[in-house]
């Protein structure tokens, strides 16, 4: 991101192979999580490909993940991770934060700086198939896509509106897909999901508890507006505008961080300040920063939208 010189992150080239054994370790107990497993460490090499050795971590990575997939009959591909931190309950999540969307998020990433250019157009085909097969939106219902896969939600397709779980992660990964690999039907698919979400604008039927990036208005209301810069349709920057309004009304604890609490279920402590980039005031604050300027920001990177 350009953020940090080169020659102040030296230190780095010690961790690089104790980095890569937690990666295969992850992968080979099927963790491949973006925020908390292997594909958390793979992005990391993705900017080291400078170094010699990062390219062979990054095969044995991509080699893993062909491995590990499921065929399906059609030609999709699926992988299993755990749904349930706390049950341990086993399935498969479709989902950008800790599920599928991320996998093919990280090969468009692998794409995009023209590494192993045929087996990763291959993989990622199977993968957004897998990822469309789960539709299951009907006339006048809310969501496109449940929260995991359609045979893991147990007939409750409904989704929240949120960068972590539905349809606005997963169709920003839809439509990168489509742009990668020049795919005018997965584009157009991911255009009418996106302008039906710009009409989902019921707080509570959204999911939308507090201004966090992470399942809240912030997050929603940036991923619309990025949406714009890139498009310039209007639906897009309207539903952004509204994002915003509702973030800068979340504005309203006296004593939470210039006004903002994040909500957590009460057996989980209830509302709480919290400073951090996910679920707090710091990526409150960095997604209204990006209101301050009309160019497409690239700290969207860390989010797996671009």
């Amino acid at each position: 991101m350009g953020a940090i010189n080169r020659d102040d992150i030296a230190f780095l080239d010690d961790l690089d192979s104790f980095l890569y054994g937690q990666m295969m370790d992850n992968m080979k107990f099927g963790n491949y999580d973006y925020l908390h497993g292997a594909l958390g460490v793979g992005t990391y090499f993705l900017d080291r490909l400078d170094k010699k050795e990062v390219s062979g971590y990054l095969n044995d990575l991509l080699t893993e993940l062909e491995k590990s997939g499921i065929p399906c009959e059609n030609g999709a591909v699926k992988w299993m991770s755990i749904l349930d931190a706390e049950t341990r309950k086993i399935g498969c999540n479709i989902s950008l934060s800790h599920g599928m969307s991320s996998i093919a998020a990280f090969l468009i990433r692998l794409h995009q700086v023209n590494f192993e250019t045929q087996r990763v157009e291959t993989l990622l085909s199977r993968t957004i198939q897998f990822i469309l097969d789960q539709i299951t939106y009907s006339e006048g219902g809310i969501s496109y896509f449940p929260a995991y896969s359609k045979e893991n939600s147990a007939g409750n397709y409904y989704s929240r509106l949120g960068w972590c779980y539905g349809d606005l992660g997963i169709v920003c990964v839809l439509r990168n897909a489509a742009l990668a690999l020049h795919n005018k039907e997965w584009e157009e698919i991911a255009l009418k999901v996106l302008l039906h979400t710009c009409n989902r604008r019921d707080i509570d039927e959204n999911g939308i508890r507090d201004a966090c990036l992470c399942h809240g208005s912030a997050g929603v209301a940036y991923i619309f507006g990025d949406l714009y810069v890139k498009t310039h349709i209007k639906e897009f920057k309207e539903a952004s505008d509204y994002w915003l309004d509702v973030t800068l009304q979340m504005a309203k604890y006296p004593d939470g961080l210039a006004g903002f609490k994040t909500f957590y279920l009460e057996k989980y402590g209830g509302l709480e300040n919290s400073e951090t980039l996910l679920e707090g005031v710091a990526g409150i604050g960095l997604a209204l920063l990006s209101f301050l300027d009309d160019r497409a920001t690239s700290w969207n990177e860390c989010f797996m939208l671009s």
